[in-house]
């Protein structure tokens, strides 16, 4: 897959067609100034966006708008913007919700969040909130700097919060759990944290279906267990069924070996749940390290309920697992 240089911008490109679908409200430290972002493979884009092209979304009860955002303070960049194309495709091709892709963090204040129905957190790790988006760069601040960015993640993260416990909409995939890993309430938001990938993209897994009645598995996944390639992530604490709707989960005993030692031992791996989080809704899909998910046509048609689910529009059982 290439990984070309990207020439700085404030605008964010997207495909032909897509372009006017989107609102690129791009920040002063804008995603496009930091290296390391790969830019998505075209034959991967052109597959994703004849697929999203296939789906029928479900019916909207009101016009849906998502904000799609994708940042990275450390590793995962290689997907981050195959992420947002794709979800931007799912939107502009289905009609379902008006893609918003930006990383503008005025966007997360409170009289802006509340015109989304639901936000996607697009790959997204570490201490997204901070500026500069840039792990190094943000080391390099004084130590009075660090600590006002800080201030400011914080408070928007309580932000992001109260938005989702007030009736808000929350959609992420992957690295999404190994982001804001400081900020408790986060963590209790998305339902688990990050603890290490067992399981790396080429190994092969096999895959449970744990619900295949569940709202956004029915018609979906064709049997109870399917194999697949992509990092598998171990979630520690506050990982807990009593707390979540598992709908996907790894079968331990049918997968290849992990290549590091796992930490748990209850054999518990989810890979998708929803919650319900005040009166809001989260839906959570770990799979996305792999650029060959982000052109799986199941994968493809779950994220979309799943976005539908967190916006409003599929109503999805979220009562926990145990």
């Amino acid at each position: 897959m290439p990984n070309t240089t990207h020439n700085p911008s404030r605008t964010f490109a997207v495909l032909p067609g897509v372009l006017a679908a989107v609102l690129a409200v791009l920040g002063g430290d804008s995603f496009a100034e930091d290296a390391g972002y790969r830019e998505p493979d075209p034959k991967v884009i052109a597959q994703a966006e004849t697929i999203a092209a296939s789906l029928k979304a479900a019916p909207s009860r009101q016009p849906r708008t998502v904000l799609i955002y994708g940042i990275s303070f450390g590793p995962h960049r290689t997907t981050i913007r195959t992420a947002r194309q794709v979800f931007t495709l799912l939107g502009e091709k289905t009609g379902a919700f008006k893609p918003v892709v930006s990383d503008d963090l005025a966007n997360f204040e409170a009289d802006k969040l509340k015109q989304f129905d639901a936000v996607i957190f697009a790959n997204t790790t570490g201490e997204v909130f901070c500026r500069p988006a840039d792990k190094e760069k943000f080391d390099a601040l004084s130590e009075d700097k660090k600590r006002k960015q800080e201030e400011i993640a914080a408070r928007l993260v309580k932000g992001l919060d109260d938005y989702v416990r007030a009736g808000g909409g929350f959609m992420a995939i992957h690295s999404a759990t190994d982001t804001l890993k400081n900020h408790k309430e986060y963590g209790d938001m998305i339902g688990a944290v990050f603890s290490q990938h067992p399981w790396g993209p080429k190994d092969t897994v096999m895959i449970k279906v744990e619900d295949p009645d569940h709202a956004l598995a029915k018609g979906v996944f064709q049997k109870d267990e399917f194999k697949f390639n992509d990092e598998i992530y171990e979630f520690r604490e506050p990982y807990d069924r009593k707390r979540l709707h598992v709908i996907l989960s790894l079968d331990l005993a049918k997968s290849d070996k992990s290549n590091r030692p796992v930490r748990r031992t209850d054999g518990d791996y989810p890979i998708a749940w929803t919650r319900s989080h005040g009166k809001g809704r989260v839906f959570y899909c770990s799979l996305g390290h792999a650029i060959s998910t982000f052109a799986d046509p199941t994968i493809l048609k779950f994220w979309l309920r799943g976005i539908q689910f967190a916006a409003g529009d599929i109503d999805a059982a979220t009562t926990p697992s145990r």
